[in-house]
């Protein structure tokens, strides 16, 4: 067998996330599709195995995979041949093969994730509309001032969701930061949009959701920054009082290994 390396973006809208869920009847899932346009292709059923589960609604740029193909199957152009199966919703943006031992969860080293908010109320480009949370305008100077509190080891109990248990909830972040992209330049004049950019040696389940809830309510003057740590040192999510943003704004960025 030869083991294989992906590198694929995909439109979470309309999936029910990355995992494929043991049901009678399942729902659509990235996983599930590709596994299913690999099974075409080697003759056999194959099992994928991702970075991470992104939830229903969630996007990717650059999601890595891996699995085991037939060494018969080894010259087959695989980005090419999968994406003339998957959805065009999913696409392969490279295919290589990879060490025999790679494991494109246990391996990774960092991921990013990108969060993006819409400020103005009056419109959100339909372009963007399945990319963005249309929050309302922000404080983002107070946003800014939260972010230092998230960065370095924390326990980040209290930014994760109920439905996954983990040994601990401890982890790194390396990056935390807010920027804000360009204008749209074919719209009438608007708020900007913003952009959260996090990187973390792991991730708690919809634990950047939770960050982008959390500086939204500081941006709206309902949490103080200065706060941030106290809510952090609770390690529980019922003493955040912050919702957790929608799905549709956040995008797995990209994976790091060695």
């Amino acid at each position: 067998m030869m083991r294989l390396k992906l590198l694929l973006a995909y439109l979470g809208t309309g999936y029910s996330g990355w995992q494929i869920q043991e049901k009678p009847s399942p729902p659509p899932t990235i996983q599930g599709e590709l596994e299913a346009a690999l099974r075409v292709l080697a003759g056999a059923p194959v099992r994928v195995h991702g970075s991470g589960r992104t939830d229903a609604g969630v996007h990717a740029h650059g999601q890595v995979a891996h699995c085991d193909v037939p060494d018969a199957k080894a010259g087959l152009r695989w980005q090419r041949s999968l994406n003339a199966l998957l959805p065009p919703e999913i696409r392969i943006l490279a295919a290589e093969p990879a060490a025999a031992d790679f494991h494109a969860r246990k391996d990774a080293l960092r991921k990013t994730y990108v969060y993006q908010f819409w400020q103005e109320r009056a419109f959100v480009p339909p372009q963007l509309a399945p990319f963005v949370w249309n929050c309302g305008p922000l404080d983002v100077e107070a946003m800014r001032a939260a972010l230092p509190h998230l960065l370095g080891e924390h326990d980040f109990a209290g930014l994760q969701n109920a439905g996954t248990d983990m040994e601990s909830t401890t982890r790194t972040v390396f990056r935390a930061e807010l920027d804000i992209p360009p204008p749209c330049e074919f719209y009438p004049p608007h708020a900007p949009g913003l952009r959260l950019t996090v990187t973390a040696n792991g991730f708690l389940k919809q634990m950047v959701r939770n960050m982008a809830g959390l500086l939204a309510a500081c941006g709206q003057g309902k949490i103080r920054p200065e706060n941030v740590p106290d809510l952090l040192a609770a390690r529980d999510r019922r003493a955040v009082p912050s919702a957790t943003a929608p799905a549709g704004g956040l995008a797995l960025a990209s994976v790091e290994y060695v």
